[in-house]
C-alpha cells in the first residue's frame, strides 16, 4: 500500500493539540489570538485538561492498487473537478450496498468536522466527544437527499460511478484539506475509524452547547 504525499501530522505522537482561533465561528479554537500568549503559558505550565477526539483514515482502491491518506481530524471530502456534471455515486457500509447518490460531492465527517465543511453542506452538529461518523452529500441533485449517521465502527466504501454519457469523471479526495489525491470513475474510497485519536487541549470551563448557544445567536 503506497501514501499519498502528505504534510505532517499529529497523529500518533501523542501531542495535545491547541487550537488559536484565525477564521470566523472557531468551534474547534480554543482560545482568540489576543489571548494567545496568556494560553500557551498555561498549556507550558501544565495548567490544563485534554480531550480525545476521534479521526478518520481514507483509502483510495485504483486499478488494483491502494493509497492510504494521512489520518483526519475533521473530514474525509470527495469533491469534483473540472466540468459541471453530476457525479453518481454509490455508498456501501459494512460491505452491504445502502444507496446511490447524486451530488457534487460528499463530505465524510467525524463530530469535530460536523462545525466544518459537513455544516457548511447542511449536515448536523455533534457534540466533540461523540463516536460516529457523518456522511452529507454536497450540492445533492435530489429532492430527498439527507446525511446519513453511522456508528464510529463502520466501514464506508464510496465508489465512483461512470457519467450519464458513460464518460469518465475526474474528482479529488483529500484529507482535512490537506492531503489531496486525484480520483476517476472506477475507483473506490474506503474510510473508516482511524486507530489514532488526537488530543486536543482544554483551557476554558465552558461546555460545548455553551459555545454552540453563544456561536448560534452571533
Amino acid at each position: 500500500m503506497s501514501s499519498a504525499e502528505t504534510e505532517p501530522s499529529t497523529a500518533g505522537v501523542n501531542v495535545p493539540i491547541l487550537g488559536i482561533n484565525l477564521g470566523t465561528l472557531g468551534f474547534l479554537a480554543e482560545v482568540d489570538p489576543s489571548h494567545a500568549h496568556e494560553a500557551i503559558d498555561r498549556v507550558l505550565s501544565g495548567d490544563y485538561e485534554t480531550q480525545d477526539r476521534m479521526m478518520l483514515q481514507a483509502r483510495v482502491v485504483s486499478e488494483g492498487k491502494e493509497t492510504e491518506l494521512s489520518p483526519a481530524l475533521n473530514d474525509v471530502s470527495i469533491i469534483r473537478c473540472g466540468s459541471l456534471q453530476i457525479v453518481r455515486f454509490g455508498i456501501y457500509v459494512n460491505g452491504e450496498f445502502l444507496c446511490n447518490m447524486g451530488a457534487d460531492g460528499i463530505v465524510v465527517a467525524t463530530p469535530t468536522g460536523s462545525t466544518a465543511y459537513n455544516m457548511s453542506a447542511g449536515g448536523p452538529i455533534v457534540k466533540p466527544e461523540a463516536d460516529i461518523i457523518v456522511l452529507t452529500p454536497i450540492c445533492a441533485h435530489t429532492l430527498n437527499a439527507r446525511s446519513i449517521v453511522l456508528s464510529a465502527d463502520d466501514v464506508i466504501e464510496i465508489s465512483i460511478d461512470k457519467a450519464n454519457d458513460g464518460g469518465t469523471i475526474s474528482l479529488e479526495v483529500n484529507s482535512d484539506g490537506n492531503d489531496r489525491l486525484g480520483v476517476s470513475t472506477g475507483d473506490r474510497i474506503v474510510i473508516a475509524r482511524s486507530e489514532y485519536r488526537s488530543r486536543m487541549v482544554r483551557l476554558s470551563k465552558v461546555s460545548f452547547l455553551q459555545t454552540l448557544q453563544k456561536k448560534m445567536s452571533e
